[in-house]
């Protein structure tokens, strides 16, 4: 759904290009800030 809303066609090319910007994927990122 975010990734949708965010105008990517699907998740794989959302979480690379998050990858891309943050060094980290969604997953690790959430993580990460969850504390």
């Amino acid at each position: 759904e975010i990734a949708s809303a965010l105008g990517y066609a699907d998740q794989p090319h959302l979480i690379r290009d998050f990858a891309r910007v943050t060094g980290m994927t969604p997953g690790q990122f959430a993580a990460l800030h969850s504390h």
